[in-house]
């Protein structure tokens, strides 16, 4: 995608000029890969990098609606081991708006974002650090400096899933990411992560995420809702084999 250096004065001239387009029904991208895609046991899950990728399009030319939050769902054997890392409080993170003071270790993933707003105005330098938050919280720190200065910490909770899901991440979209400037409406066209970290642990190596079993598939879905009220829910699966 064609980056794009308008300023801030620009992107309202944008708004002045170009009404804005009404939102289609949204189309979402989400896939979920794990990797190596063989599990362990319910008593000896295996450490795997997880890869997260999605974001929201519109064929029709309209701006994509407003993501305001997301429910993420984790293959059935999916183990979060925050409590296994050294952590960084999301609220430290928030008030720095930085991730420097986090401790060595913390950092567990990184990745990538772009947004699009009115006017065809495009910021595709954002940058994403993962970072653990203890045995139930991750953050994902976003960063970009053009066309708007960006510093938001996106603070993911993790819950227990239930039936074909391990896992739930659920997070709350910042203000200042669904709207960086009065009246500047953001779509997240694409928003991908990376999360593999390990560590040894009495001897053992473990990852901050690991999977135990597998039946030759893992299920995963997402809930996405928007700005506009709408929402959606997407499915995905993982092959995988059993580990010996």
């Amino acid at each position: 995608m064609r980056r794009t250096t308008t300023s801030l004065a620009l992107v309202a001239a944008a708004l002045l000029v170009l009404p804005a387009a009404a939102n289609a029904a949204p189309s979402q991208d989400f896939n979920i890969t794990a990797s190596p895609a063989k599990s362990g046991t319910k008593k000896k899950p295996v450490p795997v990098t997880v890869n997260f990728s999605t974001g929201t399009k519109d064929d029709s030319g309209a701006l994509p609606p407003t993501t305001s939050r997301a429910k993420v769902f984790f293959p059935a054997g999916a183990v979060w081991n925050g409590d296994l890392f050294p952590k960084c409080a999301a609220s430290g993170i928030s008030a720095a708006r930085s991730t420097d003071d986090c401790p060595s270790g913390s950092i567990v993933g990184s990745g990538k974002a772009e947004a699009l707003a009115v006017g065809n105005i495009v910021q595709n330098d954002l940058k994403i650090t993962a970072v653990n938050g203890g045995k139930n919280r991750l953050s994902l720190f976003v960063e970009g400096t053009s066309p708007l200065r960006i510093q938001s910490n996106l603070d993911v909770k993790i819950g227990k899933g239930s039936g074909d899901f391990g896992l739930t991440l659920t997070v709350d979209i910042p203000q200042n990411l669904q709207e960086p400037a009065p009246g500047v409406r953001t779509a997240i066209t694409l928003f991908q992560v990376k999360v593999g970290a390990k560590r040894k642990v009495k001897g053992v190596t473990r990852g901050i995420a690991e999977i135990g079993k597998c039946n030759g598939t893992w299920k995963a879905k997402a809930d996405f809702g928007y700005a506009d009220g709408t929402k959606t829910t997407v499915n995905d699966s993982l092959k995988c084999t059993k580990g010996k």
